[in-house]
């Protein structure tokens, strides 16, 4: 009789002959389905960097992107509800639902990067957590990496009802010469502009693309130039090297802005010798897509060409001569605007 009773407590012990339960979405971490995720950072040395996504399962089990870059206005994207499942795969391989708290660097650190990552779940969990210049131990950097991964595939897209420019007009003045980049839709035209910087001739052809509409002002927004704050286009002075912006949306939105490359040059407190980040990034965006503009259409055939002109100038940037072709080359007419009796 002992022997039974010391083999049945042994049993016991060892949880022999009782079904082991399986453990529950809450003592395995997991809190079911993602409901909504919200992520965004800054960086401290980037006016206007902030940038904040958010992925929201939605009633009808689609899933809604929003975009928010800086002050600029969000952009919402209605995606199939397996884009919401792939974030969940994500936040689930890499245990982000453990994240917690506030993690920061070991030293301090000045205008470095900082991130925020919130999470609602199914079972009415929130989980919610930042950094800055610090991940969370272990794969956390790698996993927010997944994340930032995941949401860049809608910063540089337009949602379908995007509103897109009508008109595009960038203008550089320097010493060592002018750069002017022209774009505008007309009717069933787009006429493209282009005067490069060290060239005294200008090319404005009939046959640009209308996709460059919305590409012109994605890099509006891109660069923030919407809310810049320089110089009034009304006080210009043509004297000095400048840029200029002049663009309108078709909402009738417009945007009109100028600011000098040298405020040592102008008698007031802001100096910074160099044009803003904002300008700049706006400058090699606008010239990359003209260039690439300017690259396809000299792919074209004459027929597909269209009606174009030439326009050269003289060394102070005022137009000497300006001569119209066909498609297929051949001359027009043309003007010359030193000598009105020579237009032919």
């Amino acid at each position: 009789m002992s022997r039974l009773l010391l083999i049945m407590s042994l049993l016991s012990f060892l949880g022999c002959g009782h079904p082991t339960p399986s453990p529950s979405p809450q003592t395995n971490g997991r809190h079911g389905q993602l409901m909504k995720l919200e992520y965004g950072g800054t960086h401290g040395y980037h006016a206007y960097s902030n940038i904040d996504f958010k992925a929201e399962r939605m009633k009808d089990g689609r899933t809604r992107i929003t975009v928010m870059v800086g002050n600029d206005r969000d952009r919402v994207f209605e995606e199939a509800s397996s884009v919401m499942d792939s974030l969940e795969a994500i936040v689930y391989a890499y245990k982000m639902y453990k994240y917690d708290g506030s993690y920061t660097p070991r030293y301090d650190v000045l205008d470095g990067d900082s991130w925020h990552l919130s999470m609602d779940f199914a079972d009415g969990e929130y989980q919610s957590c930042h950094g800055y210049e610090a991940t969370p131990p272990g794969k956390g950097g790698e996993g927010l990496g997944k994340i930032e991964g995941f949401f860049s595939r809608w910063l540089n897209q337009e949602p379908a009802e995007g509103v897109a420019l009508v008109s595009f007009r960038y203008e550089l003045h320097t010493e060592e010469g002018d750069e002017v980049l022209w774009f505008k839709k007309d009717e069933d035209r787009c006429p493209v502009y282009f005067r490069m910087m060290g060239s005294n001739e200008g090319w404005n052809y009939y046959c640009g693309d209308p996709d460059l509409a919305i590409q012109l002002a994605r890099a509006i927004r891109w660069c923030h130039m919407a809310s810049y704050t320089g110089e009034k286009l009304e006080k210009e002075d043509k004297s000095l090297p400048r840029w200029v912006l002049i663009a309108e949306y078709e909402n009738g939105q417009k945007i009109e802005a100028m600011d000098y490359l040298d405020r040592d040059l102008k008698d007031d407190d802001w100096h910074h010798g160099v044009p803003s980040l904002s300008e700049r990034e706006l400058r090699y965006e606008a010239e990359r897509l003209f260039g690439k503009e300017l690259s396809r259409i000299q792919q074209l055939q004459p027929e597909e060409l269209g009606r174009h002109s030439c326009t050269t100038y003289d060394a102070q940037g005022k137009p000497s001569r300006t001569i119209n072709y066909a498609g297929d080359g051949t001359v027009l007419g043309g003007r010359d605007y030193n000598d009105p009796d020579l237009d032919f």
